[in-house]
């Protein structure tokens, strides 16, 4: 018997373990479907790739076929290990524009505006730059200035700035439009992963439990109100009870099939994969979204990318540098560089977010191409298109269906195409200094607005930034309220990106990480 149970050592997840246990009269249990985080590669920031190809530390999800880009499944890769997704992404430290939230606290759901939000996110960070009105330091969470000293990082700034780009010093300060650095989270040559950062100082606490391998199967619910979590570890099946609260955990795409498979949602989606609907909640599974990503190379006219490392001999320096000295291209997260436009003067705020890459990669699963190449990344950050994530079956085994309906409406498509144009315009930019040659890959030739659809609909892809399956609201289709509580369900809570109402203008880690330090302030009845 526990009192809490928050099922999902995510980005969240770990956060709410680490502060429900900080009281030694409360008994905590955090389950993880994965492994523990012990893998290197994990903790190497150069890392990355491996993680989000491994079968073992990652969901290893894919979409259906989505109807806008030719038919494509899109890979949807998921941590699934201590630290969830925070243990595979790209380690950038970015909270999305303050209006974000304030559109959540204007859409009925109080206390989640800028200004009452800015505290939990400063009550995380170590900012390496100090205190200030933005941000926080002495905190779990190290937050550091982009390390690369790879001068294409520098020459993409000088090209943005060439063509009338504002520069910004800090993304997450008093404004976000401009070209820059990102920040990242990590520490000595080290990932902080949400598992590093706030789990591992809490595992010697006597009242944390945490169990590794336990693939949870379904909530156990009673009169309209959770009294248990089964899982199963191995071949074995586990059923654990609870005197307080369960704390759903488990990410953006887990977290509604779980729900499901518990009897919790849309009675059609259920009766579909042969689920008993126990509590009608139409809303979870739907409201899904994401940022889909333009995906642009460019030839680059000097030996200076990542291409090429892969070379037994570059390999076995860069190990070597990284193991013993922690120093290096494997301490970098190499997608530094970064810049928040507005597609058109109408815009009250950025809608396009770049990401620069040195470093020519055609997909996460293959090797790199051997000519010197450098990527960059563009997508749309407030997107109309909804998607869904329903069952595949009744089996907890089975992976879900995860639809993201992308480009399913003119509005992102019309902001796509002018991210397609502003990526070329900059990449034509003088401030290059000769360093950036031609464009490669199928992009190259499109030239009229039929070439470029084309174009996109053959190379777009998401860029792991999934949200809203249980969203947070006052509506119809909300699935927990202001406090994260379940609609119409005692002792359940999720806390994740899943409960975003509206995506952000932004990478999403930040945000989860905000979320279930607020969520564990609400469940104690502490305010900030």
């Amino acid at each position: 018997m526990f009192d809490y149970i928050v099922i999902g050592a995510g980005s969240a997840g770990c956060v709410i373990a680490s502060r429900l246990s900080e009281n030694p009269d409360n008994k905590v249990l955090l389950l993880e479907a994965g492994p523990k985080d012990s893998n290197p590669m994990i903790h190497m920031p150069g890392g990355c790739a491996e993680v989000l190809k491994s079968k073992t530390l990652n969901w290893q999800l894919w979409s259906t076929p989505q109807k806008e880009l030719n038919n494509r499944k899109l890979f949807v890769p998921r941590g699934r290990t201590l630290g969830g997704s925070s243990s595979a992404n790209g380690m950038i430290y970015i909270r999305g524009h303050a209006s974000d939230y304030d559109d959540w606290a204007t859409a009925g759901n109080k206390g989640w505006s800028y200004k009452e939000i800015l505290p939990y996110f400063k009550k995380s960070e170590d900012q390496v730059r100090g205190e200030n009105a933005y941000h926080g330091s002495g905190g779990a969470l190290h937050v550091q200035n982009s390390p690369s000293d790879n001068p294409l990082f520098d020459l993409f700034v000088e090209a943005g700035k060439e063509i009338g780009w504002p520069y910004n010093d800090d993304f997450n300060g008093e404004t976000q439009d401009g070209i820059g650095r990102f920040q990242c989270t990590i520490k000595n040559g080290k990932r902080q992963s949400s598992a590093v950062a706030f789990l591992n100082p809490a595992l010697k606490r006597p009242n944390l439990t945490v169990i590794t391998g336990a693939n949870v199967e379904q909530l156990i619910v009673k009169n309209d109100r959770v009294t248990g979590v089964k899982y199963s570890k191995g071949r074995s099946s586990e059923t654990v009870n609870i005197n307080k609260e369960v704390v759903l955990s488990a990410g953006t795409i887990k977290n509604p099939q779980i729900l499901q498979l518990s009897g919790i949602g849309r009675p059609d989606d259920l009766e579909k994969a042969g689920v008993k609907t126990l509590h009608e909640l139409p809303g979870v599974g739907h409201n899904l979204q994401e940022h889909l990503d333009l995906v642009s190379h460019y030839e680059c006219t000097k030996p200076i990318t990542l291409n090429g490392a892969q070379r037994w001999d570059k390999q076995l320096k860069i190990g070597l540098d990284y193991f013993l000295f922690k120093k290096g291209v494997a301490t970098h997260s190499n997608i530094e560089g970064g810049a928040f436009l507005r597609s058109n003067e109408s815009e009250s705020r950025p809608d396009i977010q770049l990401h620069f890459s040195p470093v020519y990669m055609l997909d996460l699963t293959g090797p790199l191409p051997k000519e010197h190449g450098v990527t960059l990344h563009a997508c749309v950050l407030r997107p109309e298109a909804k998607g869904s994530v329903t069952l595949a079956s009744n089996n907890p085994n089975d992976a879900p269906l995860i639809d993201f309906n992308f480009l399913d409406n003119d509005s992102d498509w019309q902001k796509l195409i002018r991210s397609f144009h502003m990526s070329r315009e900059l990449m034509n930019s003088s401030g290059w200094q000769g360093y950036i040659g031609k464009q490669l890959g199928v992009a190259a030739k499109a030239k009229s607005e039929d070439e470029i659809r084309e174009a996109i609909r053959q190379t777009a892809d998401t860029i792991y930034h999934p949200v809203g399956s249980c969203k947070m609201g006052t509506e119809d289709d909300a699935v927990v309220d202001e406090q994260l509580r379940v609609r119409g369900i005692e002792g359940l809570r999720v806390a994740d990106a899943s409960i975003i109402p509206s995506l952000v203008g932004g990478n999403t880690n930040a945000p989860a990480i905000m979320i279930g330090e607020k969520c564990a302030d609400m469940m104690l009845g502490k305010t900030i």
